[in-house]
């Protein structure tokens, strides 16, 4: 059996894109990460400041998962500012942390994102994309419900 861990970046509880989760995820079997809920701090070049945040003990969960869910709403045409900031800290796993880093070859990688419109913007998709190409990682596709639909 496959370990899932979903990591949600919404700034609200019981968000729209928690209830996607459940939606395209129903068996409820994974770890699952509130970003809202842990302390990580902005990408710095010298790594001075967020020692000791939660980012490399999020980081290590998803080298011990076997699938990779982010979740975020799409905020401006984007993923959210949480989300965001978690993705500006992968930088460190290809300097600081390279062990952990190497170890997210071969994860899966899913999507899911809400929104008001019908479908996700274009372009949305391609930070996930390209992250998980830049780590070996394997893009499997991406979920999307309207609000509309999730309410």
């Amino acid at each position: 059996m496959e370990k899932k861990l979903v990591i949600l970046g919404s700034a609200r509880n019981e968000s729209n894109t928690q209830k996607a989760i459940q939606k395209f995820f129903p068996d409820n079997d994974y770890l699952f990460i509130d970003l809202r809920a842990h302390n990580i701090g902005s990408y710095d070049y010298d790594h001075s400041q967020n020692q000791g945040d939660d980012f490399l003990v999020i980081a290590q969960k998803m080298a011990a998962a076997d699938v990779i869910i982010f979740a975020t709403p799409v905020y401006w045409y984007s993923m959210s500012a949480l989300m965001k900031i978690f993705f500006d800290r992968f930088s460190e796993l290809l300097t600081t942390h390279k062990s952990v880093g190497r170890s997210l070859k071969g994860k899966k990688v899913f999507l899911v994102s809400t929104g008001s419109d019908s479908r996700l913007p274009t372009g949305f998709e391609t930070p996930f994309q390209m992250t998980a190409a830049y780590f070996d990682m394997s893009y499997q596709r991406a979920f999307y419900a309207s609000t509309a639909e999730i309410q």
